[in-house]
């Protein structure tokens, strides 16, 4: 404690007796003749009239300090003690092994603390960031066996292959507003690597009947897209169904949005666990603007009309672990080939999964649906269906899917048909890691079948 706070520049009445008290008691106890006092010896008579004088002397002096310190001190301005400014919060925490701060003179301000240079990032009891980590290692072999890039056959050599590493990162701001981000470093046939920031969203969520999230985000289409991230490890069979790849990878549908979505739980919904989804976003561009990128708006738009989506579904406490729900999204395209000025794109969905400790199953339908305006139309369905059963550490499954484009379509990145099954199991040796094996065969409409083997060792760390 500095001496400036033991003694205070204005004494009040009671403050400067009590001092004097103090002191006068001390010279009571630490006088010659006291200390020469012993069990055989009391205090003379004398001993006793010295002390009370100097008591009196003490007490005639605080009246006299009194009467000058009321001369001197204006009555009209109330007298203030001195402050110390704030010292910021990088340089008032003091180690142990500094030496304590000088004495600051009564009559002089302390001196302002000398401000840091450093540009501190930490926030004191600030929100933790939780980051959960995912990669897949996989060798290839056969034109069909390739779960990043659509379409599939883009070679024919066995090879290995890193798949996505994946960062996704969490963080509770509040009771009821929280923030997510997904960064993902993959390679192509370029063997280059590239870094995407695939998702970001910032949510607020004030009850179970509403929760509104704003960022890039997967768009409520269907089921799998929402259900199923870029972590592979999380998924049954290699890779995602040909209808939800990824824009940058040749996907046909819009499975990333930028923009603001809001979902919630329907009121009086009951048993039923009715939900409903509403979004708008950017929409994408067409594959070879210059606005294209990862295939989503990110920054700016080609257009000021916007990507609307709605959807719902249901969850029934009766059937623990079925689902089933649909969507519906309205937007345009402007193509860059300048084949068409405008496109108008509806996308229909429907699904159905059940989902328990032992099986899984999987159906999904999509329409894609084009239309140019001199009123012709392309319509494009997309479809999956999958099956699984775990046993242990064992799950085989079976997949067959289809996606069916018109060779004409002129707002689709690639066009034709591609169909066909898919047998596999996954085993999950230990609990964080998984190792995957999977046959495709391929049919095509204007080429020959193709077929493909794939091992993926997925895992979480």
């Amino acid at each position: 404690m500095k001496a400036s706070n033991l003694f205070p520049r204005s004494f009040g009445k009671t403050g400067l007796c009590g001092a004097v008290s103090v002191l006068s008691l001390f010279l009571i106890v630490t006088s010659p003749t006291n200390a020469q006092s012993s069990s055989d010896q009391a205090p003379s008579n004398e001993t006793i009239k010295q002390l009370m004088d100097r008591l009196t002397a003490a007490e005639a002096r605080i009246k006299q300090l009194e009467a000058q310190q009321a001369a001197n001190q204006p009555a009209s301005t109330p007298q203030a003690t001195p402050t110390t400014p704030a010292t910021p919060p990088a340089a008032a925490a003091v180690t142990p092994q500094e030496p304590a701060p000088a004495p600051v003179p009564e009559q002089a301000p302390a001196a302002p603390a000398e401000e840091s240079m450093d540009h501190m990032m930490t926030v004191p009891g600030g929100p933790v960031l939780h980051i959960r980590g995912f990669f897949d290692f996989d060798f290839d072999k056969g034109l069909a066996a390739q779960n990043l890039q659509y379409p599939i056959g883009a070679t024919s050599n066995s090879t290995f292959r890193a798949g996505e590493f994946d960062l996704f990162m969490t963080s509770q701001l509040s009771d009821n507003l929280s923030f997510l981000a997904e960064f993902v470093a993959s390679s192509d046939q370029t063997n280059a690597f590239g870094i995407d920031l695939e998702r970001f969203q910032l949510t607020y969520r004030p009850s179970k009947y509403f929760e509104i999230s704003a960022g890039r985000f997967h768009t409520d289409i269907g089921y799998y897209n929402t259900a199923f991230h870029h972590g592979t490890w999380f998924s049954t069979a290699t890779g995602r169904p040909f209808m939800y790849y990824f824009e940058d990878s040749g996907g046909p549908l819009p499975v990333h949005e930028l923009g603001v979505t809001t979902t919630g739980l329907v009121p009086g919904s009951g048993k039923w666990n009715l939900h409903w989804t509403a979004e708008i976003g950017n929409g994408s561009s067409e594959f070879g603007s210059p606005n294209y990128g990862d295939g989503v708006e990110n920054f700016a738009s080609d257009r000021n009309h916007k990507d609307l989506n709605f959807a719902f579904y249901t969850k029934p406490e009766w059937i623990s672990g079925l689902q089933v729900g649909a969507s519906f999204l309205t937007g345009d395209l402007l193509p860059y080939s300048g084949i068409v000025p405008k496109v108008d794109q509806k996308i229909s969905s429907i699904y159905a999964v059940y989902i328990n400790g032992k099986w899984e199953s999987l159906n999904e339908a999509v329409l894609l649906r084009h239309r140019i305006p001199d009123g012709r139309s392309y319509n494009s369905p997309l479809s999956y269906t999958q099956l699984a059963y775990r046993f242990g550490k064992y799950r085989p499954y079976f997949r067959f899917q289809e996606n069916n484009i018109p060779n004409n379509d002129p707002a689709s990145q690639f066009t034709g048909r591609y169909e066909g099954p898919s047998v596999g199991v996954r085993m999950d040796f230990f609990d964080y890691a998984a190792l995957k094996l999977q046959y495709n065969r391929i049919y095509l409409r204007d080429a020959a079948t193709q077929n493909g083997f794939e091992t993926s060792l997925a895992f979480t760390f």
